[in-house]
């Protein structure tokens, strides 16, 4: 019985973060992460979509969050450009990941 006990409460406490595929679908289907986000209401949806991505999905949602963080940083407007420019492929290739998730996970 304290074994029994012992591995319900340990399931309970730990185990892998597995999202939230119906938060996450439901964020990505309003298009949150498929553009870059403008404001402090868009990066808390982005937020929240990496936040609910399921595990599978995490890298390419984290790879658009962090873009988009540190776009919205810069202020100088060469940076900006410069920075965009180098991180266009790989947030490219992340909103892409994205898509083809939603179209096989999401109703």
């Amino acid at each position: 019985m304290v074994v029994l006990s012992f591995l319900v409460l340990v399931g309970a406490c730990g185990g892998e973060d597995r999202g939230d595929v119906v938060a996450f679908c439901e964020l990505a289907e309003d298009g949150v992460g498929m553009r870059p986000a403008e404001g402090e209401e868009e990066l808390a949806q982005l937020d929240a979509l990496e936040d609910a991505a399921p595990p599978d999905i995490r890298e390419a949602v984290t790879t658009v969050a962090n873009a988009s963080r540190e776009i919205d940083e810069i202020e100088d407007l060469q940076e900006l450009f410069s920075k965009a420019f180098a991180l266009e492929e790989a947030v490219a290739t992340a909103r892409q990941e994205i898509r083809t998730y939603t179209q096989h996970h999401c109703l």
